[in-house]
């Protein structure tokens, strides 16, 4: 398309099929979409570099750009692909610097220190949460909490108790306050569902299963077929940690056929061996075996 003009209805229909693929890896898991993501993001790629187009679509442009590869980032890290995410990561913070989009940035560096976090980079995940926090005034107020839940995830995973009960409540109150109209289309999947499962998270992380137990049910039942296949994971290992075995195993079971029906996603899977670990001092009893054997298979 070399010295094509770039319309705004290009752009339109271009940021429609980012929406579609958004919806769709929420249904069935970052590894099922990859392929069409790459795609997407070298048509806007050739639409920069070969095209021609006013500084308004330039930025729109830059904006789907970084959309694009913090998508990706997100679905190589659902698929297990760690370096590909950070890579994909790297590039939508460029993009989105070059775009102007604080929000942007910050959505993007909030997943990168997830992502960190979870990898066990507990130094690498906080500065990274500084780095987001820095914009915290020129965001929507549905980013702010966002930011707040994942500063509560970070802060848990690095054993800092107060810091991360302190996150939560303020994603609790800025989420209650917050006009989601104002909210990007990339923040759509940010609501209680989503704070329910880091409330879950946190609590578990913190000795309080029986809590955990109610925050991660609520979470499930509003959550997308991908997160719900994930959630039912942690709401097993609530269970067993609450001292419910037949729960745990309810939540497993309901995990694995998911996964089973077509849920592709690596979080789910290992969390499921998370809770086959769990299951270890129960492992003589024949409804256990066969939960264990189930999340083998699954494996294999």
């Amino acid at each position: 398309m070399t010295g094509d003009k770039v319309t705004p209805a290009t752009v339109d229909r271009m940021s429609d099929r980012v929406e579609s693929l958004r919806a769709m890896e929420q249904e069935t898991g970052g590894g099922d979409y990859l392929d069409s993501a790459r795609t997407d993001l070298s048509l806007i790629s050739r639409m920069l570099n070969n095209g021609r187009y006013s500084e308004e679509t330039a930025q729109r442009l830059y904006t789907l750009a970084a959309e694009v590869c913090c998508l990706l980032g997100w679905m190589s890290y659902d698929a297990g692909l760690h370096t590909a995410a950070q890579q994909h990561y790297t590039t939508a913070l460029r993009a989105a610097k070059t775009a102007g989009d604080d929000t942007l940035g910050a959505h993007t560096l909030c997943f990168m220190a997830s992502q960190a976090a979870n990898q066990r980079e507990q130094r690498a995940a906080v500065g990274l949460m500084e780095a987001a926090d820095a914009v915290r005034d020129r965001v929507p107020a549905t980013m702010r909490a966002s930011l707040a839940a994942h500063q509560t995830t970070v802060y848990t995973k690095a054993g800092e108790k107060r810091k991360a009960a302190a996150s939560l409540h303020r994603a609790f109150d800025t989420l209650d306050r917050a006009d989601h109209s104002d909210a990007p289309s990339y923040l759509q999947w940010f609501g209680e569902a989503q704070l329910r499962s880091t409330e879950g998270r946190f609590l578990l992380a913190t000795g309080q299963a029986a809590k955990a137990t109610e925050a991660l049910e609520r979470s499930v039942n509003q959550a997308a077929p991908r997160d719900r296949a994930v959630r039912y994971g942690t709401l097993a290992l609530a269970h067993q940690r609450n001292g419910d075995l037949d729960g745990a195993l309810d939540a497993t079971h309901k995990a694995a056929n998911l996964i089973e029906e077509g849920i592709h996603s690596q979080r789910s899977v290992e969390r499921l061996q998370e809770v086959r670990k769990a299951f270890i001092p129960y492992r003589n009893e024949a409804k256990v075996k066969e939960a264990s054997e189930r999340i083998t298979a699954l494996t294999a």
